[in-house]
């Protein structure tokens, strides 16, 4: 089985969060690529050429 890196495990993957009533935060299926701009991701979406492995997370 081969790894095929995903936006979620992307240096420059940002996800996104949602506040509950009581206070804690929940992480969703989305977020965002900062690199070379702003682009909407989701955490599964097949990682672009910019990828670069977040620390602790490959």
């Amino acid at each position: 089985m081969s790894y095929s890196p995903i936006c979620l495990d992307c240096k420059y993957f940002l996800r996104h969060y949602t506040r509950r009533e009581n206070g804690s935060f929940v992480p969703t299926a989305f977020g965002h690529c900062y690199h070379p701009r702003i682009k909407l991701r989701e955490v599964e979406d097949p990682a672009c050429d910019k990828f670069l492995p977040r620390r602790g997370r490959t």
